[in-house]
């Protein structure tokens, strides 16, 4: 199926595409409409339609403008522009913002038709690309860009002399002067007893950065990882005209830094999305702070490569700064000799996953020997310093140790623990998953008080027309890509399904207790125009807001 968006300020126009296609009959779902492009675009930032259908003068926002943000922020979709007026001027800039197709007004739905099976064939065409091993064995690497890709690793992994780094990219080929910069480490994984997709993994990253003149992309030791820098690019000049700037081009001014972490979300939602959609495999990545200078990427790449490898731990799949982790990895998986101290086994609670708990059980095992009653000191400051450690963690992130650890702590029943090996085992494996499983919890819901302001600023505000995701990330006080990121993923569902969610509710209340006219309910609860109240309401209900009222009072 393919997921169509409709923008269209002529109701009679929306309605008549709406209702005169047999959408339920073709291979084509309308997922939304909106009547002006500033109200659109957030919608189409959420729902992510493949074929966007566009009238080219709007209020507010016209159709060319909507297409030239679209194009460069959500560039696999396909846009068909709508125009009742036959002037070259317009066909040309629609042809020059990469518009798949310009139909003049009135649209037969024979026509419409016609045209989203020609876009149809084009998505499939590049989809096929994309999945196309052979295609992409054609095009593989040359020796100069493995050796350039060697090096690359080598610089954001090792502390080079700067100097050299200079020298090298410059014979390279690469510019990396720049005023900040951004390092972001991107895991694939796929399910078990899946075949490897990786070669059309890279084959769709590097088709979405090529879009960006600030980005590169380089293997990350293995196909199952990929590395970004992103870097800033010098603050623009004036320049004559009204030329748009290009993706990844900064401002003409502003700070560098806020600049590459907004960006950097967005790429990495782009990659996420759309390498999820064509293969089997799941996208974690992990974002390093930014760095303003050469020496010190390493630092931004380190982090990167500690968040995605605690993702990966933990089995998730999530586009991550990292808030929520301690600055520094402690190694828990060394093949060295166990330290038996209080940091060590708060590093182990720290960053152990639950498949390393048997493993850290074993090293005890062999530390304490094979003779009953040989060790009891031993055990006994082993399982004292564990519960200290457990207990910084359990505090740290707010817990109550007696709620969470699953056995008492009194002194007699410790001493119980110590006389049985058996016992000691059993509840130090106890004590070990207790304090992961509710570790886990927390730092699953690390942007929990993120979205709970952005919660309750959306249920104070719905029935403004200027509330969007980027007001209320502005609330919040963080970008609007990663307030949409973080509420995806903490709530099971994007900011635009909450905030309907939220105005068809109050509709709802409007509707069972009040004689409001239906045009007035769909104005206080937020909905700019009747009509699209109307279908997103019975979309969501089943019911028109007539029928609704009807059923209610029955």
């Amino acid at each position: 199926m393919y997921k169509v968006f409709l923008v269209e300020d002529e109701i009679v126009v929306r309605e008549g595409i709406r209702n005169s296609i047999p959408w339920a009959k073709t291979p084509y779902t309308l997922t939304g409409e909106a009547p002006d492009g500033e109200m659109a675009l957030s919608i189409i930032k959420d729902i992510k339609p493949d074929i966007l259908i566009t009238d080219i003068r709007m209020p507010f926002m016209d159709g060319l403008t909507l297409s030239r943000i679209v194009k460069k922020t959500l560039p696999w979709i396909k846009i068909i522009i709508l125009s009742g007026h036959d002037e070259f001027k317009y066909a040309r800039e629609a042809i020059s913002i990469g518009v798949e197709e310009y139909l003049l007004k009135p649209v037969s739905s024979s026509d419409m038709l016609e045209t989203l099976d020609k876009i149809a064939k084009r998505i499939d065409a590049e989809k096929e690309e994309l999945l196309n091993i052979e295609y992409l064995k054609r095009q593989a690497q040359s020796h100069s860009d493995i050796l350039r890709e060697r090096w690359f690793f080598d610089f954001v992994s090792r502390d080079v002399p700067i100097e050299d780094v200079i020298e090298k990219a410059r014979e390279l080929g690469m510019d990396l002067i720049a005023r900040a910069y951004i390092v972001a480490v991107i895991n694939v994984s796929l399910p078990q007893n899946k075949s490897p997709q990786f070669l059309p993994v890279k084959k769709i990253i590097k088709t979405i950065i090529e879009k960006y003149t600030n980005v590169i992309l380089f293997e990350g030791g293995g196909e199952e990882k990929y590395i970004l820098l992103i870097k800033s690019l010098p603050l623009q000049r004036e320049s004559p005209g009204n030329a748009d700037p290009e993706p990844g081009d900064l401002p003409k001014s502003g700070d560098p830094n806020e600049y590459i972490e907004e960006s950097v979300y967005s790429i990495a939602q782009a990659i996420k999305y759309e390498v999820e959609r064509n293969t089997a495999c799941k996208i974690a990545v992990g974002i390093g702070p930014s760095a303003e200078r050469l020496g010190e990427i390493n630092k931004s790449y380190f982090r990167a490569e500690q968040i995605v490898n605690y993702q990966r731990g933990l089995g998730l799949s999530q586009i991550s700064d990292g808030t929520g982790l301690p600055v520094e990895k402690q190694a828990f998986d060394q093949p060295s000799v166990l330290n038996i101290d209080g940091d060590m086994l708060w590093a182990k609670f720290r960053y152990a996953s639950r498949k390393d708990i048997d493993s850290i059980i074993q090293e005890y095992t062999k530390l304490l020997g094979n003779v009953p009653g040989e060790s009891e000191m031993l055990e006994y400051y082993i399982f004292g310093e564990a519960l200290i450690a457990a207990s910084k963690i359990i505090e740290e992130l707010h817990g109550d140790m007696a709620e969470i650890i699953p056995f008492s702590l009194d002194q007699h029943e410790i001493k119980k623990i110590i006389n049985s090996r058996e016992v000691f085992y059993e509840k130090l494996k106890a004590l070990f998953i207790a304090v992961v499983e509710f570790r886990d919890s927390r730092i699953a819901g690390r942007y929990q008080s993120v979205v709970l302001k952005a919660k309750e600023y959306i249920d104070r505000h719905y029935a403004s027309q200027d509330i969007s995701l980027h007001t209320v990330a502005s609330y919040v006080g963080i970008s609007p890509n990663h307030l949409s990121t973080v509420f995806s993923q903490e709530r099971g569902e994007n900011f635009i399904e909450y905030l309907t969610r939220v105005r068809i509710e109050k509709a709802k209340q409007l509707l069972e207790n009040t004689a409001m006219k239906n045009a007035d309910i769909a104005y206080e609860a937020g909905f700019g125009d009747p009509h699209y109240f109307s279908f997103i309401f019975k979309k969501n209900t089943g019911l028109s807001p007539r029928e609704y009222r009807i059923a209610k009072k029955v």
